[in-house]
Order: C-alpha cells, then structure tokens, then sequence
C-alpha cells in the first residue's frame, strides 16, 4: 500500500513539515471548468482497525433540476451564496422522521433528502485546529493508508462512530480533499475555499471531544441562557442578585475555558466560520451549538455593565483557586463580536465588506503558521476583484505579496486610504507605502469609529466607515500611478506642517518612555489665547471624535477635569453613583500612565498638566465623563503627541513594540495632505523618495482646512513619489 502525507490548507505556504516521509499518493486532477472539489464519506468503524474513507469528486454545478429552478427564480446573482442556501432550506421543511432542526435560522445540522441541492447529493466543510503535527494518525482513504494529524483522526473516529457522512451526504476536509503535493491545485483550491465554505450546508466549528475534562458543553448551555434573555434582562447584575442559582461565577470560568481553546487562535478559522454564517454549528464530541445562538450570548457581555460583571465573576473563580487566571483574555471575545459577527451577518444579508484596515486588525487577532496566511487566510473577506488579484502573487515573496495586496485595494477604491495603515517599520522590506501585514503596532481599540463598552452603546450597533470620520483632504480625488514594477507610488498632494516636540512614545501596552520626550522651547500657539488653545487641547486629546465617530461638543470640556489618577477619581465617581466608572480600576492605567508621563510636557511655557484640574464639577454628567474617558483611553493608544513647528498640536504614528530609536517618528518629519486620503499623513524624505511614517491627526486640520493653505499660497501643491 502506498501511504501519503497531508498538511491543511493553512499550512500550504510553507514549505511543509512532514509527519513522516512518505510518497504522495494518487489524487486524479479536478476539472476546474466544471467547479470539481474532492469530498469524503465515512465507512461504519471496524474495532480496532483505522478510520476507512472514501474519497471521490463531485461537481458543484451539478444542481438537481428543482434547485437549478429555485435559484433562478431568486435571481441567485443579486444575493450570496448563504442567503440563497438560507432560503432553500426554509423552503424545504425537513420530513416529519427527520431529527428536530438545531438552528435558530430554521435549519437542521444534516439535510433530509428532499432538500439536497446536488445530483450527488450534499456536504458540509470541517473548521477545525491542526493540533500537534508530531503526533501522527493514520486512516485509510480509497484503500490506501493516510498520515494525518491525531487531532483529525480523533473527529473522523467520532463521525464515523455517529454513523455520520456516509451515502449521500459527505464532508469536506481541506488536509485530505485537497492534494496537497500539487502546487497549482492548492491554488486553486485558496480561490475556491471562500465557495465551499459558503456553499456547505453546515460548517462544523470542531472544538475538540467532549469528555469530564473539558467546559465546553457546559459553557454552551450558559451561552444558551445569555441567548434567551430579553433586553429587559439582560442587565446581568440584576439578574444575578434576583435570581441567585439561575447565574454564578462558574458559568463565566466554563465560557471563559471555552474562549481560551486554540481555535479562536487559528486565523483560518475566520474565513471558514464567516462562510457558513448562520449554518455553522460549533461542536464538542456531540454537543452542539448554532452561530447565532453563539452570537447572540456574547454579545450580552457587551450590554450595559456587563463587562464589569464577567471580570468580577472570574475574580472569584480565581480567588477559590479553580482558574490561574483572575482577569479574561478577551482576545477571542472581541473577535467573535467585533469581526465574526459582523462578517457572517454580511454573508447572511449582504452588504459592505470588511475595509483594508479592518482586514489588517483581524489578521493581528489570530495566529497562522506561515506570514503569507496573513493575507490568503482572508482572501475570502476581500472584494473578488482584489481577491483575484492578490491570488495572483501566491507564488511571490512576501514583501512583494504586501506590495501587492496595498495596490489592489489602492486601485479597486481609487483611493489612498490604505496609506493610513502604512509605515516603514515592518520586517519585510515592503515599501513604506504597502502595510506589513504582520506589524504589531496595531491595536483595534484605538480607532476613532470603533465602538465601545459601556453603558451608553448598543453593542449590537455596526460601526461607521472609517474613511468617514475626517476629511483633511476635503474630498479631494486622488492621482495614482505606479512606478519601478510597483515598487514606487506616485500621487498628489501637499507638506502643509513640521513636527517640532513629541511626547513620550508608548513602551509596550502598559507603559511610556518619558525619557524619549523632546521638548519644543520655541512652540506658540496658533489657536489663540490660553483659553481658546485650552478649548483646542481637550478636542485634540480625543481625537476631535465620541464614540461611533460623533463629532466633539463643548460639553467634552470636561476632559480637563478627568482626575489624574484612579485613586483621585474613584471617590468622586462612587459619589455621584457613577458605577460604571467606578469600576474602571482596571483600564484607567492608559490615561493615568499617559499623564504621569507628560505632566511636565511644555506646550510652549506652560506645562501640559497646569491645563487640568482633579475635582469633577458639581454639575458634572456621567455620560460626558464616559465619553471623554472613553475618547482619550483611544487616542493615547498607537500614537504619539505631537508639536508642529506652525503652533498646532495633534497626534503622530507611534511605534510601541520596538525598542530602538531608528523605528520611530522624529522632530523634522513632515506633515502632508495626500489627495484621497482622509487623514494627513507625516512622511519623511529620502533621497529623491519620500516614506510615509504613518497617518497622523493635528487639530484645527482634520476636516478641510488645510486647503486654504494652498488658496492663500502659504503651501505649494506637488507631487510625491513614495518609496
């Protein structure tokens, strides 16, 4: 018998790490014109023998006659691939024998067989974890011996023990569909994964076997529970005072175990989970649990005080010795609600996708084994026409792949908004114009259009374009050219400014570097008076914008009187009963950190600090307070305060994990207006070439008035070629 090895499709841009050296065995190719996948059925388990599969090719364009005319009769081209699946099988009830539906979309985990779309039959698409490539499995696939990962072999071993995937109703699996030794093939088949997984009737979210050992079934009975409850009771203080027993702090360990699992780690996992929108059902062994439900429940721990609450509840778990962890790692929270939420509502209604900058914050959330996945594990969140694109440089290195992936959004928008996420601080020679996909420097909660928690916001809220927020540019169109095989972006614009002091740069997440300040002796201000450059500070402070990118109103004044130090601000805020505040104990680091280091910041001859008071006003809202606190936690966050040699101050690109003096914005870099692009940009020459530094906000020119400065020839409009 001739044995293969196989790697996932996450691993198919490296070079692969075999689990043992073996020759590939015989995969017959796909015919491409006619939309052929490869899919598995099960065989019944033979004690003590491997999993035996059978593996064959199956046409997607090989619809049965009543599915063919149900998709015209949609017009299947105005709606995606999952909306149109929805609607089939709303139409489809399942027969009276069949087992109860398990989603809250109407829809069942298998189809009976009056609902499958295929002349052959129908399918569903494994998401699932790689696990330890050392540890080794072994089925047999069409009589012939397979090496796969034990992870793999262990859920092949439980579907086939479920009597699950056999006849007509077969399973998808990247690591043994696909033939993975056939470069092209595994080409192809990244172009066509966003396809299968949204043409699946199911995408299973594999989170490992059930067992004493494991939460999982347990925090999906809580999840279920957080589901049910209507906005009225969905204050979870509340309800845990009122109904003691129904709510406790095992609850939140079981789901917070749950959220820690390797998975939500696994950058492909986005794309899968997306594409089966509301027909992906997470499972452990046989617990199951549908993607809205999923939703739904963590959504709830944005409603309202219930962050506090989850936190709290984890501080005691933690305090009886059950959990080694007395804070949340929310990394895989915000993911599941920030992006895959919104992602597969888009997949389920339609509507915008995701923007180049939103993309570059879901590929820091997770994790992948090779930095090209950056960029194809997404391939499926993109555009097609950017996505036939980029697909195109999978044989590229990677500085040309970033090059590459910068332009095609460039190109497709006819905009430069992508130059907002550039810098020249990445590790792969990209130009500084072309993002780095794998720069650490971005943090999601620092951007002005992203919604917080809180009281005061829905979470269930969508967030605006971040292209609308400012308008420095003044709607300005953009000229574009590419130069030099792409290396080179020419475009049009205009240095308006010059960065003359900087604070203290930002040390990791949790600190600042006073001693890196670089003061400015000879700035004035170009606001006016003291108090009118006071009115100026607290708007560039929080970025000029509230949350959902609300305009800043006079009444944000009351920044000036946000207490220095949690210690100064918490009696005041359990005074007035602001609880929500009170409980920031936790997250004020970011603004008290910020002001221990920039206290003595001279803003010509007055210290940055003499501009504040510590004593809320009597009068004082706690909304107000929320806001500015909110605001200010945002923009210290990624960048750098700034001086210009023209009297303004703002805020320039900082660079928080990189402890060297070279990877960071300077006194004497410029600051320019770049035609379509909504923020001013500081940029820095190099010999004939310019670099972008990174975007940059400075108050007073955040929405147009930058412009009369080439009105009143006080700025001369030219053209930059970026390097």
């Amino acid at each position: 018998m001739m044995s293969v090895v196989t790697f996932t499709a996450c691993d198919q841009f490296q070079s692969p790490r075999a689990l043992a050296n073996h020759e590939s065995g015989s995969y017959t190719p796909l015919d491409e014109a006619n939309d052929e996948i490869r899919l598995l059925t099960l065989e019944p388990p033979r004690h003590g023998a491997p999993v035996y599969c059978n593996l064959e090719k199956a046409s997607l364009r090989h619809h049965t006659g009543e599915y063919s005319s149900f998709l015209r009769s949609i017009d299947h081209n105005r709606k995606t691939s999952r909306r149109a699946m929805i609607e089939w099988v709303r139409s489809h009830p399942p027969h009276p024998d069949h087992p109860p539906g398990e989603f809250s979309n109407g829809g069942n985990y298998t189809p009976s067989s009056n609902a499958y779309r295929f002349k052959w039959g129908d399918f569903a698409a494994l998401s699932y974890v790689w696990g330890n490539d050392r540890e080794a499995g072994q089925i047999v696939v069409n009589g012939t011996v397979m090496l796969v990962t034990k992870n793999l072999e262990e859920i092949l071993r439980r579907l086939a023990a479920n009597n699950e995937f056999r006849a007509n109703y077969k399973i998808w699996i990247d690591a043994i569909c696909i033939n993975q030794k056939d470069e092209s093939e595994r080409a192809s088949q990244v172009r066509k994964m966003r396809e299968i997984y949204s043409s699946a009737w199911t995408v299973i979210a594999w989170l490992g076997e059930s067992g004493e050992w494991t939460p999982i079934p347990d925090a999906f009975i809580f999840l279920r529970l957080l589901a049910s409850l209507d906005h009225r009771q969905r204050d979870l203080r509340r309800l845990f005072d009122q109904e003691w027993g129904l709510l406790n702090e095992n609850c939140f360990y079981m789901l917070h175990e749950m959220m820690k699992h390797e998975y939500w780690s696994r950058l492909w996992i986005i794309q899968e989970v997306v594409m089966g929108a509301s027909c992906t059902v997470l499972r452990c062994g046989d617990h199951l649990l549908d993607w809205n439900t999923f939703c739904a429940a963590i959504a709830v721990l944005y409603h309202g005080h219930n962050w506090d609450v989850k936190d709290y509840m984890l501080a005691k778990v933690h305090q009886r010795g059950m959990s080694t962890d007395a804070v949340w790692q929310t990394l895989s929270l915000h993911l599941v609600h920030k992006d895959l939420r919104q992602l597969s509502r888009y997949e389920h209604e339609g509507g915008e996708r995701l923007g180049f900058r939103r993309l570059l914050e879901v590929a820091n959330s997770a994790h992948c084994r090779d930095v090209r996945d950056k960029v194809f594990a997404l391939i499926g969140m993109m555009e097609p026409e950017i996505a036939n694109e980029v697909v195109q440089a999978y044989s590229l290195d990677i500085s040309r792949l970033f090059t590459t992936v910068t332009k095609a959004f460039i190109t497709y928008y006819n905009n430069l908004e992508p130059l907002r996420q550039a810098n020249p601080w990445g590790q792969h020679g990209a130009p500084s114009w072309a993002a780095d996909w794998t720069w650490r420097g971005r943090l999601r909660w620092s951007r002005p259009e992203t919604n917080p928690t809180g009281p005061s916001w829905n979470p269930l809220d969508s967030e605006p374009r971040p292209d609308t927020i400012y308008n420095a540019h003044s709607g300005r169109s953009a000229s574009i050219s590419f130069l030099n095989d792409c290396c080179l972006l020419r475009c049009e614009g205009f240095i308006f400014d010059e960065i003359a002091g900087l604070g203290a740069r930002e040390h990791g997440f949790f600190h600042w570097a006073k001693e890196s300040t670089v003061q400015s002796p000879t700035w004035r201000s170009s606001y006016g008076d003291e108090y009118a450059t006071a009115r100026a500070l607290y708007r560039a402070l929080i970025g000029g914008r509230i949350a959902n990118g609300e305009r800043a109103q006079d009444r944000h004044s009351a920044l000036m009187s946000l207490p220095s130090t949690f210690r100064a601000a918490r009696p005041q805020f359990a005074r007035r009963g602001w609880t929500w505040l009170a409980n920031r104990g936790g997250y004020y680091f970011k603004w008290e950190r910020w002001r221990q280091a920039h206290n003595g910041f001279m803003l010509g001859k007055r210290a940055l600090e003499s501009y504040f008071t510590d004593t809320i006003p009597e009068n004082a809202e706690e909304s107000t307070f929320i806001d500015v606190f909110r605001g200010v936690e945002r923009m210290v966050m990624e960048r750098r305060f700034m001086l210009t040699k023209n009297g303004c101050f703002g805020w320039a690109p900082d660079d928080a994990y990189d402890d060297t003096d070279v990877n960071q914005v300077r006194v004497g870099d410029l600051i320019a207006i770049v035609f379509g692009c909504s923020t001013p940009l500081v940029i820095r020459r190099s010999a004939e070439h310019f670099q972008i530094v990174g975007e940059a906000y400075v108050e007073g020119m955040m929405d147009g008035a930058a412009l009369r400065l080439i009105d009143d020839c006080e700025c001369e409009q030219q053209f930059f070629t970026f390097c």
